[in-house]
């Protein structure tokens, strides 16, 4: 099982933009979200992504999760 950690792994954290003050200001903030590069899927665990069936990081997990599954 590859981890998300791994380098040829690709997530990207989700942002938002908001409106700072006047002026047309924005800030990037972070939703808590993450997003799968290959099959654009998002959520808020990496272990519950609802990746899809073709997406070649369906089965990637974090290492606290691999070892769950496997006791």
């Amino acid at each position: 099982m590859k981890s998300f950690a791994d380098p040829s792994t690709t997530f990207k954290l989700v942002f938002e933009e908001a409106s700072v003050g006047q002026g047309g200001l924005t800030a990037r903030r972070p939703t808590g979200e993450i997003r799968c590069t290959e099959c654009r899927a998002v959520a808020t665990n990496i272990d519950d992504f609802p990746h899809e069936q073709w997406c070649p990081q369906r089965f990637v997990h974090s290492q606290w999760y691999a070892e769950q599954l496997l006791d």
